[in-house]
């Protein structure tokens, strides 16, 4: 190191000026804490040694300023236009230099005063250095003090795939801690190493999405454990041009087996160990998706076997499901799919099947076998047949179908007695079809299944809209939108028809009320069918009468309309009922007029306001010579009565004016709309008040 040597040739006061700054900035050198310290401290010195006003320049050059600069090492006398000062320190060598404008080098008296200030300089700086060496130094060990406390593995690896960092953890997922220089692949399970190199170079390549990527993988530990790991993977300095990776892994094993025994748990039955519902039903899913040509379903449901947990026990009864799950995987064979569907029911998936017929073929021989007397490990002999049913796919069919038909036909060989076995034949949805729907009326109302939407009634010549049909629907939730015709004969089988009668009536009552406020001309009315049962019903009268009071609707806007079939028969009851309801004010319509023309006669004598025209008669008009004069003659006879006649069907402009011609005043058809929802009802009065084609 340079020692200060004064120069005595200075003046007295010039030295005390440079020994007092020099006695300043060893203090502060000495609390420095970083290099832009140290340099401040020197700059502060040098402008109070050069005169005042004086322009300097300084830096400081540490070793890693000069590395592969050997031009700038020591031994020149100068470094890009600066006097270079050098200090050796006898433990680091060189540490730094000094680097001063030559201007200010070349002060006599100051020369000394820069060389004791560059050592200076150098020893903080290499203080600093020494310092922030010991920081490192206590961090690390205190992160792998931290380390040790945890179970996941930090690794850093470089850009060959080789392990330059592993904490000391690492042992306990790879059976060693020698891991440096190793190859982290080579430690993968064989079947994983593509992908998890793909994901390696991934992540190096800082592609997008990369940015901290995770995986699965299984390890391959030197003690022969398989261990399962979670891989976090980054880059460890993105900005740096090394590209070494940092990697945590975090066992999971235990956490994967669980999860692996809970799904195993899930989708397979515990007692057979057979597949259970949810998973057959998606092998059927897959086999359909993967056009395995004939597809089959069995479905198997034990004969009475609840007697065998009654008499035996339930642990006979386990004994007796294993046994049934035996001899249905030997029937069904290896390219099958056995699987227990729930309780004492079984199901089998045949694919690739070569005709219906060999599917039958196993039915029948499962059957047989299923038969078959059993003896447990207690001694007990059981015999527990079975019922199946089986279904094959159709053409463009679909698994849900295929379940439902194999379903259909297991009920019909239950109905036809123990040991039975039927396949699916299509009359079978159809009784299905009528039983569920009977089944499932009751709860259509409280639902909301059932809705109604409405026709409007115009009159022919000006195509004024003068009331509304409300038309019955049911919105099935597995066979759809339902007409009348497809559940009304049920409803009156079942005397479902009055309550849904009754909703009926005051569900369009309700959207006539609202009506009044949507028309500004005169307020359409209201049509709604009433079958004969309704009318017999006790309180039929008072029921109406009631909804009237309760909705507000003025009676004449209530049209109800009865069947020709209902006035043919001699009732006193209903004719009184219809008495009444007139009495009140509400007006009766006979529909589908002219489908029993033994009824003409009856329009002297009945109550009646309204006569609708089958639309058979209509439909003849543009066609038929005899049969216009036929609605001509009815038309005549019902309006020398005072009535109203409604031509319904009309779909085309033809048809319209041939009932003009008639003499028919009103109609309603698809040629003046579609059956509307109740909103939209509101909508076409709005445009026809404005004048507008609704």
């Amino acid at each position: 190191m340079t020692a200060y040597e004064p120069d005595v040739s200075s003046p007295p006061r010039e030295r005390a000026d440079a020994d007092r700054v020099l006695r300043d900035v060893a203090a502060e050198l000495a609390v420095a804490a970083s290099a832009e310290d140290v340099v401040e401290a020197l700059d502060r010195a040098v402008t109070r040694l050069v005169p005042a006003g004086s322009p300097h320049e300084l830096r400081i050059l540490l070793p890693e300023d000069s590395a592969g600069s050997a031009d700038r090492l020591p031994g020149r006398d100068e470094v890009a236009g600066l006097v270079l000062i050098e200090v050796d320190t006898p433990r680091s060598g060189l540490v730094g230099v000094l680097l001063i404008d030559r201007a200010t080098a070349a002060t006599p008296h100051l020369r000394p005063a820069l060389q004791v200030m560059s050592a200076q300089a150098a020893l903080a700086v290499e203080r600093i250095r020494l310092a922030a060496e010991v920081s490192r130094y206590r961090s690390f060990r205190e992160i792998e003090a931290l380390m040790e406390q945890t179970r996941d593995v930090v690794l850093i690896i470089d850009e060959d795939g080789c392990i330059r960092y592993a904490s000391p953890s690492a042992r306990h997922v790879f059976g060693t801690s020698a891991l440096l220089h190793a190859r982290l692949l080579d430690f993968i399970d064989v079947t994983q190493r593509p992908a998890a190199e793909f994901l390696l170079r991934h992540v190096r390549s800082g592609g997008a999405g990369a940015g901290e990527s995770r995986a699965d993988w299984t390890v391959q530990a030197l003690d022969g454990r398989t261990p399962m790991v979670e891989v976090a993977c980054r880059e460890l300095c993105p900005a740096g041009p090394a590209h070494d990776l940092a990697l945590t892994l975090h066992d999971v094993t235990a956490q994967r087996r669980l999860e692996h025994d809970l799904t195993d748990r899930m989708f397979h039955d515990a007692v057979t160990g057979l597949p259970n519902r949810v998973l057959f039903a998606e092998r059927t899913e897959h086999a359909f998706a993967a056009g395995a040509g004939l597809i089959a379903v069995l479905l198997v449901d034990l004969d009475d076997f609840s007697s065998v947990n009654d008499s035996f026990g339930h642990a006979v009864g386990d004994e007796v499901l294993h046994t049934m799950s035996e001899r249905l995987r030997d029937v069904v064979g290896g390219h099958g799919v056995a699987a227990r569907y729930g309780g004492d029911e079984f199901a089998a998936l045949i694919q690739d099947a070569d005709t219906a017929a060999d599917v039958e073929r196993v039915a029948a021989r499962l059957c047989r076998s299923l038969a078959e007397p059993m003896r447990t490990s207690g001694g007990t002999v059981v015999v527990c047949g079975a019922s199946i049913g089986a279904a094959t796919s159709a053409p463009g069919g679909s698994a849900h179908e295929l379940l439902r038909n194999a379903n259909l036909a297991l009920r019909a060989a239950k109905n036809a007695g123990a040991g039975q076995w039927r396949s699916y034949e299509p009359s079978m949805t159809d009784q299905a079809r009528q039983s569920e729907l009977r089944a499932a009326l009751g709860a259509a109302v409280d639902g909301e299944e059932l809705l109604l939407e409405y026709q409007p009634i115009v009159a022919l010549r000006t195509g004024r809209t003068v009331g509304f049909e409300a038309l019955l629907r049911w919105q099935h939730p597995t066979w759809g939108r339902l007409l009348p015709g497809e559940f009304i004969e049920i409803a009156e089988e079942s005397g479902l028809i009055v309550p849904i009668g009754e909703w009926v009536l005051a569900a369009a009552m309700r959207a006539a009320g609202r009506w009044r406020d949507a028309a500004r001309a005169r307020a359409p009315y209201v049509s709604v069918n009433v079958s004969a049962q309704q009318f017999r019903s006790d309180g039929f009268v008072d029921t109406v009468v009631g909804l009237l009071a309760q909705t507000g609707l003025h009676a004449h806007r209530l049209v109800l309309e009865i069947t020709e079939s209902l006035l043919l028969r001699d009732d006193d009851k209903v004719w009184h009922a219809l008495e009444l309801l007139r009495a009140r004010g509400v007006r009766i319509a006979i529909d589908d007029f002219g489908t029993g023309y033994s009824a003409l006669g009856y329009l002297r004598q009945i109550p009646l306001d309204i006569v609708k025209l089958d639309r058979l008669f209509v439909r003849g008009l543009t066609t038929s010579r005899r049969q216009r004069d036929l609605v001509e003659g009815i038309v005549t006879l019902t309006r020398a009565l005072s009535l109203d006649v409604v031509a319904e069907g009309i779909e085309t402009e033809q048809q319209r004016q041939g009932c003009i011609a008639t003499g028919c005043t009103y109609g309603q058809g698809y040629l003046f709309a579609m059956p509307l929802p109740e909103a939209e009802t509101h909508r076409w009065l709005a445009e026809a008040d404005r004048g507008q084609p609704p």
